[in-house]
């Protein structure tokens, strides 16, 4: 989620400020924090009263603090806390008090709003409440950034199928995938050569991730081509919602395809939460996906890039399926 948020490492922003402003002025804390939690690290959003903008995240209050997503996380004083008294921040930065409550996006607990002190203390009642009141005001600021990129997703996605149907009446393949609704293959080597077209001289190659839904031959032998088609529209209906993939989607034969604008370690951890989310709850999806990830690269052709996602399409469904594999040099 906070890879696909496309949040870390961007520039200083007002309302985030004022949020720890706020934050310290009523907990009556000289440092307070939006911070961020990935695999490696917590990346400060804003701050004030700490000079750096990231630590490890094995330094990270504030990774105890999102194993419990509802509630706030108070240490009153780090060092007599086992968990922490050992943790540089407290042994040389002479941490003392820390509290954080959660921030969620999509129901998922991605960092938190917090304040530190140099001396032990607690939270009054009413600091309490306004903590909780902070992180509820972050947590729509990142809501709104993940639905801004899903309405501008789609806007590009409508314009495009309204390219792609003027154009219908003098081609031979459909314009849009008669299951699914979707624009089809021809549709998606269009978009990638859009891609290769305009990503000249981009810091960041875009990427291409074809998604295969698994067992399809024996969903159908077992339950009919009904259910088949039924899982495979729930698949298209997962991929375009705004948990799943932050591209522009196709079909593509067996597969969805989607062009995602963002570097391979980004595009890499969102198709990775893609399909651990469809094999979970959270899709609502019994069933598991394999993909498929090349980035573009230097001479390519749409068609060039899009047989080299495919090949790492195939070695996914070979190796068992349920898997991500990155198509090599």
């Amino acid at each position: 989620m906070l890879d696909a948020l496309g949040i870390l490492d961007t520039p200083p922003e007002d309302d985030y400020d004022d949020l720890v402003a706020i934050a310290a002025a009523m907990c009556d804390a000289p440092t307070a924090l939006v911070s961020l939690v990935d695999a490696e690290r917590q990346w400060f959003k804003a701050r004030v009263g700490m000079q750096a903008r990231e630590t490890p995240r094995g330094m990270a209050f504030c990774a105890h603090a999102i194993l419990d997503p509802h509630t706030p996380l108070v240490v009153a004083d780090a060092r007599a806390d086992p968990r922490f008294a050992d943790n540089p921040l407290v042994a040389d930065a002479d941490v003392r008090f820390y509290a954080g409550m959660p921030l969620l996006v999509g129901g998922q607990p991605i960092g938190t709003v917090c304040v530190l002190d140099s001396r032990p203390r607690t939270l009054a009642p009413a600091q309490e409440t306004a903590l909780r009141a902070l992180s509820r005001q972050a947590s729509r600021l990142l809501e709104l950034r993940r639905l801004a990129a899903m309405l501008d997703i789609e806007r590009r996605e409508r314009e495009w199928v309204a390219h792609e149907l003027a154009r219908a009446d003098t081609a031979s393949e459909p314009a849009l995938d008669p299951l699914t609704g979707l624009p089809g293959t021809r549709a998606l080597l269009a978009m990638l050569d859009e891609a290769l077209l305009t990503g000249a001289g981009r810091e960041h190659p875009a990427q291409l991730a074809l998604v295969e839904l698994d067992g399809r031959d024996a969903l159908e032998q077992l339950h009919g081509a009904v259910e088949r088609d039924r899982a495979l529209r729930s698949v298209a209906q997962f991929l375009r919602s705004g948990d799943a993939l932050l591209g522009r989607l196709s079909r593509a034969g067996d597969a969805f395809g989607a062009v995602l604008a963002m570097p391979a370690s980004r595009a890499l951890a969102q198709c990775e939460l893609v399909r651990t989310l469809a094999a979970g709850d959270a899709a609502s999806l019994p069933v598991s996906l394999s993909i498929g990830l090349a980035s573009a690269r230097a001479g390519d052709d749409a068609s060039s890039w899009f047989l080299r996602a495919s090949s790492a399409l195939a070695s996914a469904r070979d190796a068992g399926g349920d898997r991500v594999v990155v198509a090599g040099d």
